[in-house]
C-alpha cells in the first residue's frame, strides 16, 4: 500500500513517501482524526500509568491495533455505514465538552468511539468488518475510584472467606476477622496479600483479547467477563493461601518485597492459564467461533500490485474529502487545539502524590479544642496501623475524640487518606445500620454543605452521622447529593473534571465525622448544633492543612 520511493528528478536521492492514490484520502482522514484526540490521550494515559490497576493499557492498545494490522486487507477505507457515522458523531459529542472542561476522561471515551468507527470501516481479507476487534477497548476506560474500591472491598471479603476455608482444609490454625486472617505468628490483612481489582481488571482485559483473537462469537462476551471474575478470585485465593502457608509452615515472610511481587505474577499467570483452558473448551462448541470466509481477491490484492502509487500529498487527500468528512475532522482538530491551549495556560497541581496508607496531616491531641467549636473533649485516641485491626467506620488512619456537642455525647473522627470524597454512610451500612435519611445541609457563607444522615439499628437504636471533608491543599471536595441523579453523577464527576486524585492515583482527602447514637430519635436542634460545630471544625482543619501544604511547598 505504501512504499518509500526515490525522487525521479535525478538531482536528489532523498526518499519520498508513496501511497496508492485511492487510499490517500482515507489515510489522511483517519490520521488527522487520531492526531486531534492525541492531546487528550497523552494526559489520560499518564493518569492511567499512575494507577497500578490500569498499567496493562499499553498491551491493550498493542493487542487491538496489532490484530487490526495483521487482519486488515491492506486498504484503508473512509467511514462506511450508519454505525461508523454514528460512532463519529458520538465521539464529537464527548470531545466538545472534553475540550471545554479540559477532561481527558471524556476525550478517552471519544477515542474509544473513534476506534470503533475506524475498525468498523476497515475490512478483513474475507471482506468482513473488523469492528469486533474494538470490544477489548471497553477496558481502556478508567472506572470511578469509588466504584473500584467498592468492588475491591467485596473481592477482599470473598477472597478472605475462601482462603479461610482452604486454610482449614490444609490444617493451618487461624481465625478470620472481616478482611484479616489471624495466624498464630501474625495477622495478615487481605489488602496486603492480594490486589483484587488489579488482577480482576487484568484478567478481564486478557479475556476480551482472547475472545477476539480466537474469533469467538461476541454473544459470549458476558460469559468471558464472568469467568474472568471467577478466575481472578481463584488467583487471589491461591495468593493469600500461599502467603499464609509460607508464614505458618516455613516462617517465610512474602507479604512484601520481590517475593510478594513474584507470587502475584505467578498467581496471575495461573489465572490466565485457566482462562486459556476455558477458551479451548468453548472452542469445542460449534456455534462459539465466527467462521472465517476465504479471502477475496478483488480490489484488495490489486492495490498492492498496481502501479497507481504516487507521492503522498496532503492536498490530494483533502481534495478527495467531501464536506461531510471535512466538518468532523475540523471539529476534532479544533477540540485538540483547545485542549493544548487550556493545558498550557492552566496551573499545574503541585500537591505531592500520596499513597493510600500515608498520613496527610498529623493533628495534635488539642486539635479539636483549638477549633473554636463548642465541643467538650473527653479523650483522644490515635490509630495508625493501616494493615492491622482497624475500625471499619474510621478507615486506615484515624484520630478519635470522645466528646460532646450540646446535650449530646458522641465521637468525632478525623480519618485519612481517601481518594477524593468518601461516602461514609457506606461504612455504617456494612456495620448493619439502616440509613433512613441523608441530607446535604447548606450553611450560609460556606461553599460546600455538610451531610447529615440518620440511621436505625436492628435493636432500635437511633444514630446520626454528620460529616464533611477537606482536601490536602486546604480546599473542600465537592459534596455529592443523594438524589437518584446525584448518586449517578457523583462517582463520575471527579473523572469528568480530571480530579487530581483520579489522575495521580493518590489519596488526597481527609474526612471529618461526628457520630451520635441513643435509644430515642435525635432531635433537629442537636443535629443543627452538630452541623454548626462541624463547620467550625472544617474551617479550622482547612486552615491548618493549607498552612502545612504551603510550608511543604516552601521546603522543596
Amino acid at each position: 500500500m505504501a512504499v518509500p520511493a526515490t525522487a525521479r528528478n535525478g538531482n536528489s536521492d532523498r526518499a519520498r513517501f508513496s501511497l496508492d492514490s485511492r487510499v490517500q484520502t482515507p489515510v489522511l482522514f483517519w490520521s488527522v482524526i487520531f492526531f486531534g484526540v492525541l492531546p487528550f490521550l497523552i494526559k489520560y494515559c499518564a493518569a492511567m500509568w499512575n494507577q497500578d490497576l490500569y498499567q496493562y493499557f499499553p498491551f491493550l492498545l498493542i493487542a487491538v491495533f496489532g490484530l487490526a494490522y495483521l487482519r486488515f486487507d491492506r486498504r484503508v477505507y473512509l467511514p462506511t455505514g450508519l454505525g461508523a457515522h454514528l460512532a463519529i458523531l458520538a465521539a464529537i459529542c464527548f470531545l466538545v465538552p472534553a475540550a471545554m472542561l479540559q477532561s481527558s476522561w471524556l476525550g478517552a471515551i471519544a477515542f474509544i468511539f473513534l476506534t470503533a468507527a475506524f475498525l468498523g470501516s476497515q475490512r478483513a481479507r474475507d471482506g468482513r468488518s473488523l469492528l469486533y476487534l474494538a470490544v477489548p477497548m471497553v477496558m481502556f476506560l478508567r472506572a470511578p475510584l469509588l466504584a473500584t474500591y467498592t468492588v475491591m472491598n467485596r473481592l477482599q471479603l470473598i477472597t478472605t472467606d475462601l482462603s479461610s476455608i482452604l486454610l482449614d482444609v490444609v490444617g493451618v490454625l487461624h481465625n478470620q476477622s472481616t478482611n484479616t486472617i489471624e495466624l498464630v505468628s501474625k495477622n495478615l490483612f487481605v489488602a496486603e496479600a492480594c490486589s483484587g481489582v488489579q488482577s480482576l481488571f487484568t484478567i478481564c482485559f486478557l479475556a476480551l483479547v482472547v475472545l477476539v483473537y480466537q474469533r469467538r462469537s461476541l454473544i459470549l462476551t458476558p460469559l468471558y467477563l464472568g469467568i474472568a471474575f471467577l478466575f481472578a478470585i481463584a488467583g487471589n485465593v491461591i495468593r493469600v493461601t500461599s502467603i499464609a502457608i509460607a508464614e505458618e509452615w516455613f516462617r517465610v515472610d512474602i507479604t512484601t518485597g520481590l517475593r510478594h511481587e513474584l507470587i502475584g505474577y505467578l498467581c496471575l499467570a495461573i489465572a490466565a492459564g485457566m482462562l486459556v483452558s476455558f477458551d479451548h473448551l468453548i472452542g469445542l462448541l460449534p456455534f462459539a467461533t465466527r467462521t472465517q470466509q476465504s479471502a477475496t481477491t478483488t480490489d484488495t490484492e490489486g492495490l498492492v500490485q498496481a502501479n497507481a502509487e504516487s507521492e503522498f500529498s496532503i492536498g490530494h487527500g483533502l481534495r478527495g474529502m467531501r464536506i461531510g468528512q471535512v466538518v468532523p475532522v475540523a471539529i476534532i482538530v479544533l477540540c485538540g487545539l483547545a485542549m493544548i491551549t487550556q493545558y498550557a495556560l492552566s496551573e499545574t497541581d503541585v500537591r505531592p502524590v500520596v499513597a493510600t496508607n500515608q498520613v496527610l496531616y498529623e493533628p495534635s491531641p488539642s486539635f479539636l479544642s483549638g477549633a473554636g467549636a463548642p465541643v467538650r473533649v473527653v479523650s483522644h485516641e490515635v490509630n495508625r496501623d493501616s494493615h492491622g485491626d482497624r475500625n471499619a467506620r474510621h478507615g486506615m488512619n484515624s484520630d478519635v475524640w470522645r466528646c460532646g456537642i450540646g446535650s449530646q455525647s458522641g465521637q468525632f473522627v478525623l480519618s485519612q487518606p481517601y481518594m477524593g470524597w468518601h461516602e461514609l454512610t457506606i461504612c455504617y451500612k456494612v456495620q448493619n445500620w439502616t440509613m433512613t435519611a441523608r441530607n446535604a445541609v447548606s450553611v450560609a457563607g460556606e461553599q460546600e454543605p455538610v451531610v447529615v444522615a440518620d440511621f436505625l439499628s436492628d435493636n432500635g437504636v437511633h444514630g446520626c452521622l454528620v460529616f464533611s471533608g477537606v482536601n490536602s491543599n486546604g480546599k473542600l471536595p465537592r459534596t455529592p447529593g443523594h438524589s437518584p441523579y446525584a448518586r449517578i453523577l457523583a462517582p463520575v464527576y471527579p473523572l469528568i473534571m480530571d480530579d487530581f486524585a483520579e489522575t495521580s492515583g493518590s489519596a488526597q482527602t481527609l474526612m471529618l465525622q461526628y457520630w451520635m447514637a441513643q435509644p430515642q430519635p435525635i432531635n433537629e436542634a442537636d443535629k443543627q448544633n452538630a452541623v454548626d460545630a462541624m463547620v467550625k471544625i472544617r474551617r479550622h482543619t482547612a486552615k491548618e492543612i493549607e498552612k502545612t501544604f504551603v510550608e511543604s511547598l516552601s521546603q522543596r
